[in-house]
């Protein structure tokens, strides 16, 4: 079967896996994974329900940042009053409201992580200020003693020791988040606006940026630790014409490479620590600038085409599936995201969130206006939000309470995630219990009595996926992540 065969050829992508997804926070792919590839290990909401939303007001949707129980983003009222805001992610009141630019332009945003929200006062001139502000209430810790000049759909990125990297006017900076200081600058010369992002790859700690030498693309790998611009490649143009490159690249989870180049191709790069191989390059048609890709949970790639969304195999590029047309015709800008629980989703940078299974079938949509930027982001907890035109929207996540209830029973499922075989183990408590395996959809995949100490479960026979375990006498589910 061809499904069966394309999971053997992934196997290797998982190697990586555990480095690449890493995300200490909870926002989507504009730089809160490392890699940018957009996947959060975490169960995302498999229906439209809405758990909370709230009054913002704002003309469209920007890019979400969340750590902890704090929800931040830029709300644009006007060219010169857009504040950045905070809201509760429990239920979205609005924790605090500040205005870097006082009055001359916009607060963008461009991350959050420990404890501190990063925001440009952005004000079209390419030499902008960066602050630091304290998550809890939005006072100023520090400001960066040198310029930035980050497009409005750009965001900062995170190495794995939390330093920070962010575009300025024909360079990249590396800085201490604590105080804000310089640690290196490096000359970076971008396709156009909206492609100045680095994304990183930390199991190399190397940095890649798509950039420009006479109007054509190359592909350049970065020294985290010194600055040193390694090697480059270049991404040809597959159609006449040429292209505009407005979308960042990604890092995949075996490492690869991924670039868009915008109503071009899509292109594969394998580092290997002295030059890049190129692996394939795909076509793609249609306008998307501004857009960004994404990895799902069996390591295929998905990606903007034409109005739709293709998933691509990420060894040969070809196209596996295809979604149905997505655009209204206005402003087409996919921002894509992955959840663990095999869910694809997009804000299409006009009116509607969508949600597909790996496949690319629908499984819902949402009407959000003007989303724009904002894509879905996914909370630690599996609260996806989304933003738009005077709104914000929180998605109820998959209905699971893990391990913590009850601490007397001394619970524990390993390996999770799994590929064929897991144990369920708890103390005398769980003695006679029933086990029953459901998938999201509740449907019964198998029961079981449980003993006290070890109960190996066979899983050989279950497709990929998010399952949860419910225990007889226990009013919350397990989940397990079958590989």
């Amino acid at each position: 079967m061809k499904l069966f065969a394309l999971t053997l050829t992934l196997l290797a992508f998982f190697a990586g896996i555990a480095t690449l997804q890493a995300q200490p926070t909870g926002w989507h792919n504009g730089g809160g994974n490392p890699a940018r590839n957009g996947y959060m290990n975490v169960a995302g909401p498999t229906t439209d329900s809405v758990l909370w939303e709230v009054s913002a007001s704002g003309a469209f949707g920007s890019p979400l940042f969340i750590e902890g129980n704090y929800v931040a983003t830029m709300r644009f009222v006007s060219s010169t009053y857009a504040p950045v805001e905070c809201y509760s992610l429990a239920n979205g009141s609005l924790l605090w409201s500040v205005d870097v630019t006082n009055l001359t332009g916009r607060s963008h945003t461009v991350g959050l992580r420990d404890g501190r929200v990063f925001v440009v006062g952005y004000t079209d001139t390419f030499q902008d200020s960066l602050y630091a502000l304290d998550v809890t209430n939005g006072s100023k810790l520090w400001t960066f003693n040198k310029t930035v000049a980050p497009y409005l759909s750009e965001t900062a990125v995170f190495d794995a020791a939390g330093n920070l990297y962010i575009y300025g006017n024909f360079k990249t900076y590396k800085i201490n988040p604590a105080n804000g200081q310089m640690i290196w600058q490096t000359p970076t010369v971008p396709m156009a606006s909206g492609s100045g992002e680095m994304a990183v790859n930390p199991t190399n700690n190397t940095g890649y940026t798509l950039e420009q030498s006479g109007g054509i693309s190359f592909l350049w790998a970065i020294d985290l630790a010194t600055g040193a611009k390694k090697y480059s490649h270049k991404v040809a143009d597959l159609q006449p014409g040429g292209n505009v490159p407005q979308s960042g690249l990604m890092v995949g989870f075996s490492g690869v490479v991924y670039v868009q180049l915008t109503e071009d191709n899509v292109a594969a790069f394998f580092d290997n620590g002295d030059k890049f191989t190129p692996q394939f390059q795909r076509p793609i048609t249609g306008n998307s600038a501004f857009s960004l890709m994404c990895n799902g949970a069996d390591g295929t790639i998905y990606a903007p085409s034409n109005g739709k969304i293709i998933r691509i195999n990420p060894l040969t590029g070809s196209v596996l599936n295809t979604s149905p047309t997505i655009s209204q015709g206005g402003f087409f800008s996919p921002r894509l995201s992955a959840s663990n629980n095999n869910m694809i989703y997009a804000t299409n940078g006009e009116n509607f969130v969508y949600a597909f299974d790996l496949n690319l079938n629908l499984l819902w949509s949402d009407f959000l206006p003007n989303n724009n930027t904002s894509g879905f982001c996914l909370a630690p907890n599996g609260v996806g939000i989304v933003s738009g035109t005077n709104k914000i929207r929180a998605y109820t996540p998959v209905n699971t309470v893990s391990t913590n209830e009850p601490e007397a029973w001394a619970l524990a499922l390993y390996p999770n995630p799994t590929t064929d075989f897991a144990v369920l183990s708890g103390n005398d408590a769980l003695d006679g219990k029933i086990c029953t395996l459901t998938d999201l959809a509740g449907r019964i995949i198998k029961t079981d009595r449980l003993q006290a100490g070890a109960n190996p479960l066979d899983l050989t026979a279950l497709p990929p996926g998010l399952y949860l375990m419910k225990i007889s006498g226990m009013n919350s589910a397990l989940k397990l992540v079958k590989q």
